[in-house]
């Protein structure tokens, strides 16, 4: 009687084992049969991929829109699309890169109630309540301790012991090599060039940063903006207000940051600048559709008809990356 118990409990967790496999095999079949988007058809004006139950207008309005090539530097090309050792770990750990690269931080309100696994008793979940922001803080006083823009200050540098000092440990040979490939690109970003020139400053409390809201070049023929038109570097009591129409101006040393609306034209460079390492404008509700003259580039009557707090527009530049 004994043995015929351990026999039938024996049994009973071999049919448990065998009822929790097939639960599972099934939830992820349920999963992958449920739960996955229908592919379709990329967009055959602009060739955008499109996402299941997006309008036919949503990338570039059937056409009307038209964005110019941006050219990826050889360097960052290699990095993006071969199969050397650097390359991969640059792609594999290319939100890490961005990050690090980025002129901005990203700013939401996050839901602490999912992040805190000590209190949910689950995974950790990121979300977000409301609208995601990119902030670009101001810039502080010390030399030692550099983060976000303030990086680009000491690039001149040619130890580059500011950035190094924010790679992994764990893998922190890779990082550093990375880093000085990416930091070498980004020379001629037009922003690390005005960036670039305060780290020469003695005092950098009494300078003013003025990046520029408003830009409108024509994207169709004329991608690549100059440091001029992204931003400009003032001592304080030598303001020129007249620089650009729609400007933030950041203060030396006052620990206040701004957002940078995501229908601004610097968002996506500023955000993004591992996309756009010339600078190159993202999209803003000054792109001028494809009748429109060249001489009315940059009139205040050209504009598209859409509330930009309602709209986000994803779009795809055929051949970029």
């Amino acid at each position: 009687r004994h043995n015929g118990t351990e026999k039938w409990k024996l049994k009973s967790k071999k049919a448990r084992k065998c009822t929790t496999l097939i639960l599972m095999i099934s939830s992820i079949a349920t999963y992958q049969k449920k739960h996955v988007l229908k592919t379709e058809e990329n967009c055959r004006f602009c060739h955008a991929k499109k996402f299941k139950y997006e309008t036919k207008k949503l990338c570039c309005r059937k056409g009307q829109i038209r964005l110019a090539n941006a050219d990826t530097p050889p360097e960052l090309m290699r990095l993006w699309i071969s199969n050397d050792s650097d390359a991969r770990h640059f792609r594999n750990n290319i939100r890490f890169f961005n990050g690090h690269f980025s002129f901005t931080t990203l700013y939401c309100h996050l839901d602490r109630d999912t992040t805190d696994m000590r209190t949910t008793g689950g995974i950790y979940t990121f979300q977000a309540h409301g609208q995601i922001y990119h902030n670009i803080h101001s810039f502080g006083n010390s030399r030692s301790d550099p983060k976000h823009l303030e990086l680009y200050f000491y690039d001149d540098d040619p130890s580059l012991e500011h950035r190094y000092r924010h790679c992994r440990e764990e893998m922190y040979e890779q990082d550093k090599h990375v880093i000085g490939i990416i930091t070498d690109i980004l020379r001629d970003n037009p922003y690390s060039q005005q960036f670039r020139s305060l780290g020469r400053a003695q005092n950098l409390e009494d300078y003013r940063l003025v990046l520029n809201l408003d830009q409108r070049l024509d994207q169709r023929t004329y991608n690549a903006p100059i440091n001029s038109e992204v931003a400009a570097v003032w001592i304080e009591g030598n303001e020129r207000r007249d620089t650009y129409d729609r400007n933030v101006i950041l203060h030396g040393n006052n620990n206040e940051k701004e957002h940078i609306r995501s229908y601004y034209g610097c968002s996506d460079p500023l955000s993004y600048p591992l996309f756009f390492p010339r600078a190159e404008l993202g999209w803003h509700r000054k792109i001028p559709k494809r009748d429109t003259e060249a001489e009315d580039i940059g009139a205040d009557d050209i504009s598209n008809d859409d509330d930009p707090g309602k709209i986000f527009i994803y779009y795809y530049i055929q051949n970029s990356i």
